[in-house]
């Protein structure tokens, strides 16, 4: 098959679970022999280069020389073609330069299928149907679908386009959601994002840091601050991705017993300082992918019971209560939350060396059940049978 995948976010770093999913799905169908090609900005406004120097430098620290061709740049990354918009999103004149690029690489390239990720800037998947492609639409952040209580930015025209994709695949809870608030019927797939393995093991007993990855109200920031005032004998990490301003940064590094980590490509750079993972969101995650990268490494994984996250921990200990985010004039804003779980669960960790070590234990034994099995055949046979009907 030949595949153009379309996303608003960059391609590289990939520091969010969304474009972590985005970029290893079309590596692997590409080392399954089909021709794959992927569209997305690049530049952004958080987790990845902001400016045009930047990219540049990430390009250059990967050995990646792409070409600049009017509108986008050019490179091959991982046997994945790659064009990167030269705008940052899809705003007012913008719009215009995505279209052209988008429907020229469809007239030139005639994929067979066209991939659309999200679509939380309402422009791709109206751009993909202009220029006459077959449409698969991949849900994977249940705050970008176009309806539904948890829907952001609620479109009914966006709707409409869903509804008329050719194949939907959609992450963890989300075909339920697609289903009971669209009327749209989606394939459930689990990302094949993890690898082969074998996986190192990097729980410990005495490691470094309480991490909490993406720090922001939506991922529970609150809660990570209120354990680390709780107990200021404990050090605690943050690692921002794209939900931390610089402000709620300031803040953080304000805090003694909290340290600010660099994100990374390779999450074992993250979690190899990673005693224990905290994930406690606070809104509907359709899944919950480090949870699992955690728990494959033997480090315990405190996760709120909201969305995917208790699919995530699959049955292992330490699924713990919180109040949902709440809606206010547009942003999210956290109810008050009782800690009393939270720092019952991270005292018997941090105090009982075996009950870390059981935790450990089910942890990585869990996890490794759960992605044996996990890859890309299941998307590529969706992908040949709709295409075929």
């Amino acid at each position: 098959m030949r595949l153009l995948l379309l996303q608003d976010q960059v391609h590289l770093p990939s520091l969010g679970g969304g474009n972590k999913t985005t970029r290893m799905l079309m590596e692997q169908l590409a080392r399954r022999g089909h021709e794959c090609s992927l569209m997305a900005p690049a530049l952004t406004t958080r987790a990845g280069p902001a400016t045009l120097e930047e990219f540049a430098a990430e390009m250059t620290g990967r050995g990646i020389a792409p070409i600049e061709a009017g509108d986008v740049f050019d490179y091959e990354f991982r046997g994945v073609s790659v064009s990167s918009f030269r705008e940052r999103v899809p705003e007012g004149d913008g719009r215009d330069a995505w279209r052209s690029a988008i429907a020229a690489r469809i007239a030139r390239w005639v994929p067979d299928w066209v991939i659309v990720s999200d679509d939380r800037h309402r422009v791709l998947l109206d751009a993909a149907f202009d220029a006459g492609a077959r449409v698969c639409f991949l849900a994977q952040t249940v705050m970008h679908m176009p309806f539904g209580p948890d829907a952001a930015r609620p479109s009914a025209q966006q709707a409409a386009l869903v509804r008329r994709c050719h194949a939907v695949m959609a992450v963890g809870q989300l075909p339920a959601y697609l289903r009971e608030h669209g009327g749209v019927e989606a394939a459930g797939f689990a990302p094949p994002v993890y690898g082969p393995g074998p996986f190192p093991l990097l729980g410990r007993w005495d490691g470094e840091f309480v991490t909490l990855v993406n720090p922001c109200v939506e991922k529970g920031v609150g809660i990570l601050t209120g354990l680390a005032a709780a107990r200021p004998d404990i050090a605690f990490a943050v690692v921002p991705t794209w939900g931390a301003d610089a402000g709620l940064l300031a803040e953080l590094a304000a805090i003694p017993n909290v340290c600010i980590l660099p994100p990374a490509d390779d999450i074992d750079d993250v979690l190899a300082r990673t005693r224990i993972l905290l994930a406690p969101s606070l809104w509907p995650e359709a899944f919950g992918l480090i949870v699992v990268e955690a728990m494959l490494r033997g480090i315990p994984a405190m996760a709120s019971d909201v969305g995917g996250l208790p699919e995530a921990k699959q049955g292992v200990e330490f699924v713990l209560p919180v109040r949902p985010a709440e809606r206010r004039d547009g942003v999210f804003a956290s109810p008050p939350q009782d800690l009393g779980p939270w720092l019952a669960a991270l005292d018997a960790l941090v105090s009982d060396r075996e009950r870390y070590a059981r935790c450990s234990r089910d942890s990585r034994a869990a996890a490794l059940r759960y992605v044996t099995g996990i890859g890309v055949e299941p998307i590529e046979q969706r992908l040949l049978a709709a295409g075929a009907a």
